[in-house]
């Protein structure tokens, strides 16, 4: 019995071809979604590539240059910005440590002008307990490639701008001592002023900031330990830096008198204001980049 009549045969050949076609074209479309993945992958891979190097010469940038000029924080905007130190003694920047005045001046628009429109960036800068010493910027968690970099460094909380160590003791009659430090309008928008007093004995002593009478002997008497900030309107505020002369007058008598002068971010508060904190410390400067 026949199946198929002789002019079903183009039928049944037909339908083999198709039948034929269906794997030919399942993996014809898997092979087209495969190069579609293979060629996404490869996008993501180069961007977050060129991401990491973005971030890596950034944060590079930022640790081991002081910037353009290298005194950019004491005119108020950088060419370009860094935060390294520089010494002035042997006109060389101080690599991966950081100054204080520099990460105190340093805004977001600073970061933006480094990186470039196509990226946004946060920083932060935090000590050896965790606790944050600066951020610049917000991190945003909704881009979808975010490189993180990471720098050990060397900075302080404080900055120790003068002091008299070692110089008031054992008094027999009144006496002057003095010390100086500068400032300017620009370094006074980023940095609050500190007197810190260590005091082993004094009763009758003054400190006078431009004459102007900062502490009296009420205010020293007894107490070993001072801290007090430096009213502003007291300090030179000129568009270069001038010099404040600070003043201690002391009266007759015995014991030792140390007095600092330390300068803090604008939002540090007096229970941070300490000698320990101007001191330079191990650090962890973080910089997250993404594209926009």
């Amino acid at each position: 019995m026949k199946l198929f009549s002789r002019d079903s045969r183009g039928l049944a050949f037909s339908m083999d071809m198709l039948i034929a076609l269906i794997p030919i074209t399942i993996i014809i479309g898997m092979a087209a979604v495969s190069m579609d993945d293979m060629s996404y992958r490869s996008q993501s891979v180069m961007q977050f590539s060129s991401l990491d190097r973005v971030a890596a010469d950034s944060a590079d940038a930022l640790v081991e240059s002081s910037g353009t000029p290298v005194d950019w924080e004491n005119k108020g905007t950088a060419k370009i910005p860094g935060l390294a130190r520089f010494d002035y003694s042997k006109n060389s920047t101080e690599e991966n440590v950081l100054s204080f005045s520099k990460i105190s001046a340093f805004k977001e628009s600073d970061l933006e002008n480094l990186l470039g429109s196509n990226y946004g960036a946060y920083l932060v800068l935090t000590d050896s307990d965790s606790k944050v010493i600066k951020s610049v910027g917000t991190l945003n968690n909704s881009a979808s490639n975010i490189v993180r970099v990471e720098r050990l460094v060397l900075t302080s909380k404080l900055e120790h701008v003068t002091s008299l160590e070692g110089a008031i003791r054992n008094a027999n009659s009144p006496r002057t001592y003095t010390t100086q430090f500068s400032t300017s309008a620009t370094s006074s928008a980023y940095t609050n002023y500190w007197i810190i007093v260590e005091n082993n004995g004094y009763t009758n002593s003054t400190i006078y900031v431009n004459n102007e009478p900062l502490l009296n002997s009420s205010e020293i008497a007894g107490k070993t330990l001072i801290t007090k900030q430096i009213n502003e309107t007291f300090l030179k505020q000129g568009t270069d830096f001038e010099e404040n002369i600070v003043r201690i007058v002391t009266g007759n008598g015995t014991g030792s008198m140390n007095v600092f002068v330390v300068g803090a971010p604008k939002n540090v508060p007096q229970s941070e204001i300490n000698l320990e904190n101007a001191k330079v410390k191990d650090a962890k400067f973080e910089l997250f980049v993404w594209a926009r």
